[in-house]
């Protein structure tokens, strides 16, 4: 049996309005991104295709993964296996040995692309590759005023994307994904790349890395706190996002680490040095004037050691954390610590002095 085709659909976009019937698939391979555009008003003569198309779009507008016995698997099947011989031919493996991949964060962002159409004739898939120049897609339209980019100069560096290295374990998934780990600075440094996703955010988690360097918090070893390392911006003074601290969690944030129903998993006792860790941290903020923000469990990062770590200042609030009045005030932060400790001390019948 041959070996699967391997890539990642990276997302897929659908009408928001219901008779917008278009659907917009990204997808990665090997280094290079393929842009599929859906529409029924390329589909001739066929029916049955376009009931099913219907069906299957009514799944994935849903954001369910089954809906009506369809599965959203079986939807990306049927839109994938037409493209297939086009992946293989347009992204073919890197002649070189896989361990020699260094992929930089600007070709990441930057690829050779493809932009596909899929025509549906007398029943029959038939992809349709189209003659561009143009990217349909451009990684961040964020750009700050003259007088916040000089203000950010002053205290932090800007990183160009082509002088990132995407680090990952294999590093063949550089080719298929973003890692959540960069290195800067010619490799000697390891960083979390935070992609920007918007203005508004992205300036209010930048006040409060203002704050936090002013004060010389990042540079506290007692204090397991996330820093900002630099901002990456692209040639045309876009804002691709944040380098950083990196902290090797595995993915699992607190609320991944605490078993309620366990008073033992973990035990009492690193779930006391982890609330130490917490207030400690959120002391030292606030009696610098700075306030965390969007407390939660997901915002709590354990690494290997153990060690709890307070990340993501960039607003916002999260119902059943902090009350929306509350978001962004002294107050909420400490309703949101209310509510961690009793996450962590709910159920297990100890003292957590």
């Amino acid at each position: 049996m041959a070996a699967s085709l391997r890539y990642e659909i990276e997302h897929h976009v659908t009408g928001i309005r219901e008779n917008d019937l278009d659907t917009r698939f990204t997808v990665r391979r090997n280094g290079k991104v393929f842009y599929i555009e859906i529409s029924p008003c390329r589909f001739i003569n066929s029916p049955i295709m376009t009931k099913k198309y219907l069906a299957y779009l009514k799944v994935l507008k849903s954001g369910e993964e089954v809906l009506d016995d369809i599965y959203d698997t079986d939807v990306y099947e049927w839109v994938m296996q037409p493209f297939e011989p086009f992946f293989a031919d347009l992204a073919p493996n890197p002649p070189v040995n896989p361990t020699q991949i260094c992929v930089t964060l600007q070709e990441y962002f930057f690829p050779t692309f493809f932009v596909f159409n899929l025509d549906i004739v007398n029943e029959e898939l038939k992809p349709h590759l189209l003659p561009t120049n143009k990217s349909p897609y451009w990684p961040s339209f964020v750009q700050f005023d003259d007088d916040f980019l000089d203000d950010l100069e002053t205290w932090t560096a800007f990183y160009d994307p082509a002088g990132i290295i995407l680090s990952c374990t294999d590093p063949e998934d550089a080719l298929f994904k973003l890692p959540k780990k960069v290195l800067i600075d010619h490799g000697q440094n390891e960083c979390f790349f935070k992609p920007c996703h918007g203005t508004v955010q992205i300036i209010e988690e930048l006040k409060a890395y203002k704050k936090i360097h002013k004060a010389g918090l990042n540079q506290d070893p007692l204090l397991n706190l996330c820093h900002l390392y630099g901002i990456v911006m692209d040639d045309c003074d876009f804002i691709l996002g944040l380098l950083l601290t990196y902290i090797d969690c595995g993915d699992r944030p607190l609320s991944a680490r605490v078993h309620p129903e366990d008073p033992d998993d973990p035990p009492p006792a690193i779930r006391r040095r982890w609330l130490s860790q917490i207030e400690c941290t959120l002391s030292a903020l606030h009696n610098n004037g700075i306030i965390w923000g969007d407390v939660k469990a997901e915002n709590i990062l354990i690494d290997r050691d153990n060690n709890a770590w307070i990340a993501d200042f960039g607003g916002g609030y999260t119902e059943g954390w902090v009350a929306k009045e509350e978001a962004g005030t002294l107050a909420g932060d400490l309703a949101g610590m209310a509510k961690l400790r009793n996450l962590l001390f709910q159920s297990t019948k100890h003292d957590i002095q």
